[in-house]
Order: structure tokens, then sequence, then C-alpha cells
């Protein structure tokens, strides 16, 4: 049970783009700038994160090899420095989770294909700020 704090989603909220790392099942890793996301705390123990896939490829199939993912989010402007480990639940292109987000991105990005949800669970938070707390675990 992963539940961001209040300052943590501001954070993710003003950085604008996150890293996405992803690996295949043996281990060869990728990273992608992610700029289309939103944060789902509507459950009432765990929280996700929506990522909308406009142009994955060697992601996508890490995915479905491998569904573990990390984030990472970063500026002077934030509070701390975090990675956010997760495990990708679904993926899909119907129902309430795709076309709400889907509705909500259209008008602002009219040319992107919008092609799928991915969405992640939040498994854990790491500190990544300088200092004595840098790799350990916040949430």
């Amino acid at each position: 049970m992963v539940k961001l704090t209040a300052e943590m989603k501001e954070d993710i909220k003003s950085v604008g783009v996150l890293p996405l790392a992803t690996a295949t099942k043996s281990g060869v890793p990728n990273v992608v700038p992610i700029a289309i996301l939103e944060i789902d705390d509507s459950d009432e123990k765990d929280d996700y994160i929506n990522i909308m896939n406009n142009f994955f490829l060697k992601t996508l199939n890490n995915i479905k090899e491998n569904p573990l993912v990390a984030l990472y989010f970063w500026t002077p402007e934030t509070v701390g420095c975090n990675q956010i480990k997760g495990e990708v639940v679904e993926i899909t292109n119907k129902g309430s989770v795709y076309e709400d987000f889907a509705a909500r991105v259209r008008p602002e990005k009219p040319d992107l294909p919008l092609i799928e949800v991915i969405r992640v669970k939040v498994t854990e938070v790491f500190d990544c700020q300088l200092g004595k707390e840098a790799g350990k675990k916040k949430l």
C-alpha cells in the first residue's frame, strides 16, 4: 500500500517531464521522457500513475516483457528528489481510465495519437537527494 504525499504529487505536476525507466526481461535498460501523465489517487490504498502512450516502441515491448518501471522527479524548485518504483497493472485504450484521460489531453494536444494508457501502481518511493538519506526508502 503506497500513497504519495501531497508534496510529492505537487512536485510531479511541477516538473513537466519525467524520465520513465524500463528494462527487457534480460535487463537491457531503456529511458524515455514522459510529459503526459496524471496521478490517480482515487483508490483508498494505492496511488497510480497513468501515462499516455503516444510513441512507445522499446518502452512498450519492455513493459510487456517486464512490468516493473521507475520514474524520477527533481528540479531546483521541487522540495525533494524522489524515485518512484512501480508495476504496470494495465495497458488499455478502452474504458473510463482511458476515455477520461484522453478527453483531458486531446484539446491541448490534438496532433498526438493517444494510443493507450499505461497504468502504473506505485509500489515504493526512494529518496535521491544528496546526503545521508540518499537511496533510503521513503514509502
